[in-house]
């Protein structure tokens, strides 16, 4: 879901709002934490089977590796209510049909996979278009990213304004890698430079807490096996670049005002959580101010026990525009539920690739939540997001500090080392959430071939361009050139621990 995302029926009608405005949002917003809590207080609500949804973001660029500003254009002409407008014209989203967790989800949501991007694609190629599925386009320049990029849309130029008047100066990027890049933009088309590959899982509101807190401590585990997005602006930086590049390109904070003690819109999150989700829709409304403070059509206050359940859409639609990496959603539909909305795997670079990522992020969810509190306990949250940070930037030549379970002391150990240690956890996970072994064992088998190569999209980048700039190209050429090697390979379906490493 793109920044600015609003919750489904809500219409951002202007641009600009009043004091007025921001004050009977926020009372909604209060209304509607009551309604909420009372919500979850009811025996009934959120009782489900265990689901999966996704959503994908791609790039659409021409031969050369070019970005082509055609997501309008496609969108109106494939009329499908599944493909979404993105930030940035360039930038087109799919969003896939929601999947049973037991059974075979894995090989289902790979075809899906298959089938949406074979839809872009068919819909991009009269334009000259390649739907590319990465985490940022190597080829992508400063050009590319001015106010001319940002898509036709009232809410995102909301958002944009909004920021801006919070931030009271212009977004500064600032990343250190293999290389060093440092801009300014008065504009949030930077963060369009970012597309991801988002899973959702539903969740009984009485295990939440303990599965959204084993989510934020594997996260990093996930995130550096599924790394691609090393360069920006033709910048060898992050592994996962799209991690430091989002907090930035949105941070709505001023350096040095009272402001700046407030978390980022972007982060990783203030703490584990204790009892369960209503803690993380309190926290978002006390700690960030509001964007779009566009009402809804029914007061929150309105609704009474025995009522279907509520749209919440004041609620709704502040959540979607505050982007920590692992986020709370309540939905209304199938008589209201909770979900886990999981936003810090990059796009790409295959569909078996994506479904293996989901298949071992949810596969170690499960199979690590019976005993997180032990885990917890010795592992301060300060850890956890260091973690994070360090495997976004290192990848899997990360070292992460991990609870020891029989000594309860924390060491530290390298990633890859950590992750192989866990990986039968991951099947034990899948298995008691009713999911086939064929399905676990081959989706499992692609995430155990890329650890056993130490290889991932980001690895792989890195590595052809090396190879092509041994050839003396330029960094311009060789990241074109590499471009098109991915594309190739991309279209061979074969997972990225399979595809070819030489120049």
């Amino acid at each position: 879901m793109p920044p600015g995302s609003v919750a489904m029926g809500t219409n951002i009608d202007r641009e600009r709002f009043t004091a007025s405005d921001m004050k009977r949002f926020t009372a909604r917003l209060h209304e509607s934490l009551a309604v909420l809590r009372e919500l979850l207080d009811q025996p009934s609500f959120g009782r489900g089977a265990p689901s999966l949804g996704a959503e994908l973001e791609t790039y659409i660029a021409d031969d050369n590796g070019r970005v082509l500003p055609l997501n309008q254009r496609l969108i109106d002409e494939m009329q499908d209510p599944q493909v979404q407008l993105e930030l940035n014209r360039f930038n087109i989203e799919y969003n896939l049909t929601p999947l049973p967790l037991a059974g075979a989800p894995f090989a289902a949501l790979e075809r899906q996979l298959v089938a949406a991007l074979a839809r872009l694609q068919g819909a991009a190629t009269p334009h000259g278009g390649h739907i590319v599925p990465i985490g940022i386009l190597p080829t992508l320049t400063r050009a590319d990213l001015g106010a001319h990029a940002m898509s036709d849309s009232r809410r995102f130029r909301a958002m944009e304004r909004q920021l801006k008047a919070l931030r009271g100066e212009a977004f500064s990027i600032e990343i250190h890698g293999q290389d060093r890049l440092a801009l300014k933009s008065s504009h949030v088309a930077l963060e369009g430079a970012n597309t991801s590959f988002q899973l959702h899982l539903r969740v009984e509101p009485e295990r939440f807490a303990d599965t959204f807190n084993t989510i934020q401590l594997i996260t990093p585990l996930v995130l550096a096996l599924a790394a691609n997005s090393p360069l920006f602006l033709k910048q060898r930086l992050w592994d996962e670049t799209r991690i430091a590049l989002f907090k930035q390109s949105v941070d709505d904070r001023q350096r040095g005002s009272d402001a700046w003690r407030r978390p980022s819109r972007v982060a990783f999150g203030q703490g584990w959580v204790r009892r369960g989700a209503w803690e993380l829709f309190a926290e978002t409304v006390a700690l960030h101010p509001p964007l779009l403070p566009v009402l809804g059509d029914t007061a929150p206050g309105a609704w009474r026990p025995g009522d279907p359940a509520p749209a919440l859409g004041e609620l709704r639609l502040h959540m979607g525009t505050v982007w920590p990496w692992n986020r709370a959603v309540y939905d209304p539909a199938d008589g209201g539920h909770l979900r886990i909305e999981m936003r810090a795997l990059p796009a790409g670079p295959t569909p078996r690739d994506m479904a293996a990522n989901s298949a071992l992020l949810l596969g170690l969810a499960l199979g690590l939540r019976d005993d997180i509190e032990a885990r917890l306990s010795a592992l301060p949250f300060h850890y956890a997001e260091y973690n994070f940070y360090r495997a976004a930037q290192q990848g899997l030549s990360a070292r992460l500090l991990w609870p020891h379970r029989q000594h309860h002391r924390l060491e530290e150990m390298p990633l890859a080392t950590l992750l192989e240690d866990l990986l039968p956890h991951a099947r034990a996970g899948l298995m008691a959430g009713g999911v086939s072994p064929a399905d676990a064992d081959a989706f499992l088998a692609v995430s155990e071939a890329r650890l056993a190569a130490r290889t991932s999209g980001a690895t792989w980048q890195r590595g052809m361009l090396a190879a092509f700039e041994a050839r003396g190209l330029s960094r311009s050429k060789a990241c074109r050139h590499m471009l098109g090697r991915y594309r190739h390979e991309a279209a061979t379906q074969r997972p990225v621990a399979d595809w070819s490493t030489e120049a």
